[in-house]
This record gives structure tokens, sequence and C-alpha cells, in this order.
């Protein structure tokens, strides 16, 4: 494990190192664990012109989070995007938002967004259920817009805090669930974990320039934790589930650090952009992709994944490519 003083240690180098007018997108930063990523971002670049996207459904509920960030980082230009992206058709007009000044690099592109469904499967008027679609499909949607700005960088990162290493088996038959008798939390859990690992060893391959990071935090007590669900169950979340993880797991805060040691080390960093990161703590060594060029991250900040399960996974990956083309050109066509 990477212990929490190795990381801020690493943390307090950053505002020395990294340089001005870095340019980063967050998806899903309103609460929980990207939140704290953004905050941490902005107190590591202050003084240096950052720019950060962030992208949520109400400014006036994060009127607060937007107010502690000028206050932290006065140089920082930040720009809220408002939209709901459990539609696909919410994220293209995000994207178009963000890049309409002319938007001329990505540096990094943090993505958190997405729930747990306690409720069984309810759709979107685009016919798509939404924890599922936040949690794979607009993220996916997100990557295919900025891949070229994120090219653009000298050092871009990408990172996806979902299940890095709890991919499982697909139902190739029913990929997104459509048949109420598939839908399950675990199901949706495990094929939104899995597609998306499989789409992102598709983007690094094809764009080995861009390090990307699918990170696994383990228990932490995140809003996560009380939505998607109601009544009992909603009540058990609530006052039972949510205080035991704020007990016994990890807390956002230190998530939210260990996010951003992923996003800005060379131990997360492909070899061709490696100089360019913060450099590895003494005693460490590089993290291990996985086969399909993914730094696959588990709570402990260790490198995770079944390879030989990964290994017959990737065999769908253009299964999983063609399937989530049809879903896009049908919700864009809604």
């Amino acid at each position: 494990m990477v212990s929490y003083r190795t990381i801020l240690t690493s943390l307090s180098t950053l505002p020395s190192s990294l340089p001005s007018g870095l340019k980063a997108v967050f998806v899903g930063a309103t609460s929980g664990i990207a939140q704290s990523v953004l905050i941490e971002f902005a107190r590591a670049t202050v003084g240096k012109s950052p720019t950060l996207y962030i992208v949520g459904r109400s400014r006036q509920a994060s009127a607060k989070l937007l107010e502690e960030l000028h206050t932290i980082n006065p140089s920082a230009t930040i720009e809220f995007i408002v939209q709901d992206v459990s539609l696909i058709q919410g994220v293209d007009e995000a994207v178009v938002e963000i890049k309409k000044d002319g938007l001329d690099k990505i540096d990094y592109l943090v993505m958190a967004v997405g729930f747990i469904s306690f409720e069984g499967r309810k759709e979107t008027k685009e016919g798509l259920e939404p924890s599922m679609t936040t949690r794979y499909y607009s993220r996916a949607r997100f990557l295919h817009h900025f891949i070229p700005l994120l090219n653009a960088s000298p050092n871009p990162h990408v990172l996806n805090i979902l299940a890095g290493g709890e991919e499982g088996r697909l139902n190739l038959s029913d990929l997104d669930l459509k048949n109420p008798k598939n839908y399950s939390i675990t199901n949706a859990a495990v094929h939104s974990a899995t597609m998306l690992t499989l789409t992102l060893e598709r983007y690094a391959t094809s764009n080995p320039k861009i390090s990307f990071v699918h990170s696994f935090p383990g228990i932490v007590a995140t809003p996560t934790l009380k939505k998607g669900s109601s009544g009992l169950l909603g009540y058990v979340m609530r006052w039972l589930i949510a205080p035991m993880a704020s007990v016994f797991g990890m807390s956002v805060e230190e998530s939210g650090k260990r996010g951003l040691f992923y996003l800005t080390n060379a131990r997360y960093t492909v070899d061709e952009t490696e100089s360019l990161a913060a450099d590895i703590p003494e005693g460490l060594d590089k993290a291990q992709r996985s086969e399909g060029n993914v730094f696959l991250v588990g709570r402990d900040s260790e490198s995770v994944g079944n390879q030989e399960l990964l290994a017959d996974l990737r065999q769908n990956t253009e299964t999983v490519w063609k399937h989530t083309n049809e879903v896009w050109n049908a919700a864009t066509s809604a």
C-alpha cells in the first residue's frame, strides 16, 4: 500500500512543480471524491492560472463549492457547465459549451459521475438506465469527444473513479441490461466497470501519449451511498450504511488526495511523458499497466486486476465498442 504520508509528501511538491495554465475538466465533481480531487487541484495550482471546467446539474447547488474554489485559488478561471449527463445528449451539449471559446487542450479529465440504483431498472427518455449511463456510456462519450484535446496536451491524464480491478463476466446478449430479468445492482456495477475498462484500453492502445487510470476507491463515505434509493432501503442507506462507511471506510479527503496523486505522479504516467510528472516517491516502483495499457488502481493505490480474466474479456472489446456506438446513435436520435 502507498502510505498516506508518502502521498502527502508528493503532493506538497506540486505548487512549485506544476506548470502554469493547466486546463482540467471535472465530471461528477460537485460532491464526493472528485470534488475532493478538484479542491486539491485548486490548492496545488495557486497563482498558476488554471482553467477548471466543472460539469454539474445545478449551479445553485454548487454555489458554495464555487465560492470555496475562488477563495482557494483566485488565479483560477472556473467555468460551470449546467447539464444532466445521465443523458447522452446532455453530454454532447456540455462538450459544445466547454469547447465554445476555442479550447486548445485538456491536461486532465476527471470523471466520477454515477450512482447506484436500488430501485430496479428505470429508463431515461433516451431509453437508457441512468446509473449505467453515468458510470459508463456518458464517460465514454466525453472521452470520445475529448481525445483530440487530450492529445494536444504535453502530459495528458484521464482519471476514472469507479471500479478498476473489479471487472467481471459480461452478458453479451444484453450489455445494457435492457431485460429487467438481467438487471440487478451487481450486474449493473459489473457491466459498467467492465465495459469502461475495455473501452479505456481501446483508447489507450490507440492514444499512447495519454495516461489512463481507472481507480477503485473502496468504501468511501460519499453522497453516492445516499442516492438511488427511497423508502425503507433509503432509510437504511442513509442512517446505517453511510455512517458505517464514515467509520470504517476511507475519508473523502484522503481519497481525493490519492486521486490527485494518480493525476500528477510519474508512477501512473506513460513512459513517453513520465519526465513531465512529479517524481515517483522513494521506495516505490512504477505502477504496472494492464495488457491494454491502462493503470488499474485499487484503494491502496497499487496495481490491481485479474489478468487472466481481463485477457478473456478483451476478446469482447469490439463487441462492446459496437454496442456503445449503437447506444449513442439511438440516444442522440431520440
